[in-house]
């Protein structure tokens, strides 16, 4: 809220700015302020309670500490966890397989002035994404896994595709994709070739890593 009146806004106007430091204290703020609370408010009653958010591994994004966050991620009855995606690999991050990529392409249909005008866009994106669309995304996800499998940890694939709306049209579209026996054996035999057991100093089994160069 403007402090003083200038020749372009009255005293008391409300002005967007763009925080300029997005440290992991601004990043506490805002789960505590307002990421958490909308959560909480908006999350359906009939739901379990149980969430995981997904966080990228940006230097800010450090899971806060302290009492009073654990207090506000278990209040209400809820559970709400802070999770990571799995480093180093951008082909798992299931918020950009979906939600982010709609949700960009329609914001970047309209250029935007100022930050007014920005947040309106990305708002208005968001508000036309279509959540059926999320269960296709989940399905995208497990045809990655699948594919990082048979790639034995590689990501030299294409992106699979399952012509998933008109399987979901036809009213046979899978909730989970089948993982082979063969495939899941593969390459648990091929993790094998990469580890060879050893003992540490309390005489316990542990493994050491072979490096395949």
């Amino acid at each position: 809220m403007a402090k003083k009146k200038t020749k372009n806004r009255d005293a008391g106007t409300w002005e967007t700015k763009a925080v300029q430091n997005v440290n992991k204290d601004a990043v506490k703020n805002m789960l505590m302020e307002h990421i958490i609370p909308a959560i909480q408010e908006q999350w359906p009653a009939s739901l379990p309670k149980n969430i995981k958010i997904q966080w990228d591994n940006a230097r800010p994004h450090q899971i806060p500490k302290g009492q009073e966050f654990i207090d506000a991620c278990h209040a209400n009855g809820f559970n709400i966890e802070m999770v990571y995606q799995p480093a180093q690999s951008p082909d798992l991050n299931v918020l950009n397989l979906g939600l982010f990529e709609v949700i960009q392409s329609l914001q970047y249909q309209s250029f935007s002035n100022n930050l007014d005008d920005l947040n309106k866009e990305v708002t208005n994106a968001y508000n036309a994404f279509e959540t059926k669309v999320n269960k296709y995304i989940w399905l995208t996800l497990q045809l990655i896994m699948i594919q990082i499998l048979t790639k034995q940890g590689g990501n030299n694939f294409q992106p699979p595709h399952m012509k998933k709306k008109k399987l979901d049209r036809l009213g046979i579209l899978p909730k989970h994709i089948h993982v082979s026996r063969e495939l899941v054996h593969q390459v648990v035999t091929y993790l094998d070739t990469m580890f060879i057991p050893t003992t540490d100093a309390t005489g316990e089994d542990a493994y050491m890593e072979v490096d395949a160069n």
